[in-house]
């Protein structure tokens, strides 16, 4: 007959199996939590809070449409232009020509790779209208950009801030994502990339942003002349030239074209120039025909959360800051 056992011992027994268990068990499950998956880009961007995602005025979008491709598909460029009350007369031209349709017809007449897509009017010597505005290149900065960074990364700075320390998470500070080479404060302000020298405030070069020609100083030009930028040297231009939107939305329509066999990239001869449909301000379309997009909040930390998931240590354009299409209404 085995010996008997009194309560307290079998008790003590089922805590030290119990115990045993637990300790077995724990390194699985650190393993296990050590072994879990970082949330994809996608995946963050679907977590992000619903009000962190902010409407683009559609009076803010330009329709840049190209004749469709060799096989009948769409060719067609969605540009944000600078908000009104952060930009100046460059952008005020630019509404004007769009508002007038002044750019139908026109040509795209130098595709530069990896560095820029030029059109306007100038292969056909086509006048401007009377009534823009001199355009001095004092333009380039505005301090209501600079106002805007720093009130979104004041309040970027207090959300990441809470969540780390009541949420758990382990948001690091943007500066310690990226770096930068080209001697600017940069941040982001009402989504869009912003830099900061000498006390002046300018949106940057990135990828996909609208430059005007710029002439001899102090002539910068009156916004007829455009390049969009395809790549990320033209960083180094960054407070030579003005800047006026960016695209959004079909980039690689303006991007996957012949490219200019002359000096700079300009076409050898023009019968290579590429006729443009049309510029226009998407107010025009039929409300049911406007499209709708959304930005990821300059102040959210998921804009970190998002930039980090990326890898790497780019500079703040190398990551472009969330935009989504949404339904028209």
């Amino acid at each position: 007959m085995p010996p008997f056992r009194s309560t307290k011992s079998i008790y003590l027994l089922l805590a030290a199996l119990m115990t045993g268990s637990a300790l077995m068990a724990a390194p699985a499950r650190a393993q296990e939590e050590e072994t879990q998956p970082e949330p994809t880009p996608e995946e963050i961007l679907n977590a992000a809070p619903a009000d962190h995602w902010l409407p683009i005025p559609v009076s803010d979008l330009m329709i840049f449409t190209l004749p469709d491709d060799a096989e009948g598909n769409k060719r067609q460029t969605v540009i944000q232009l600078i908000p009104a009350e952060m930009s100046g007369a460059h952008v005020r031209n630019v509404r004007k020509f769009a508002a007038q349709r002044w750019w139908d017809g026109t040509k795209i007449y130098r595709v530069a790779k990896d560095f820029v897509t030029q059109f306007g009017g100038n292969p056909d010597n086509k006048q401007v209208p009377k009534n823009l505005e001199t355009v001095p290149e004092s333009d380039y900065f505005n301090a209501a950009l600079g106002a805007k960074r720093e009130t979104d990364m004041a309040a970027l700075d207090a959300a990441v801030a809470y969540s780390n320390q009541y949420q758990g998470t382990e948001i690091r500070p943007l500066m310690k994502m990226i770096y930068e080479s080209y001697g600017s404060k940069v941040g982001f302000g009402a989504g869009w990339p912003i830099g900061t020298k000498d006390g002046k405030a300018f949106p940057l070069t990135c990828r996909g942003a609208l430059s005007p020609a710029h002439y001899d100083p102090p002539d910068a030009g009156t916004g007829a002349e455009i390049s969009i930028v395809t790549g990320e040297a033209a960083r180094s231009l960054d407070m030579t030239f003005g800047m006026v939107g960016r695209v959004i939305d079909g980039l690689e329509h303006v991007t996957n074209l012949p490219l200019g066999t002359a000096a700079g990239g300009f076409y050898a001869d023009k019968s290579e120039h590429i006729k443009i449909t049309s510029v226009q301000l998407a107010s025009e379309l039929p409300v049911s025909e406007q499209p709708r997009y959304e930005y990821l909040a300059s102040y959210s930390p998921s804009l970190l959360q998002y930039i980090e998931a990326h890898g790497g240590y780019g500079n703040i354009c190398t990551v472009p800051v969330p935009i989504r299409r949404m339904k028209p209404l």
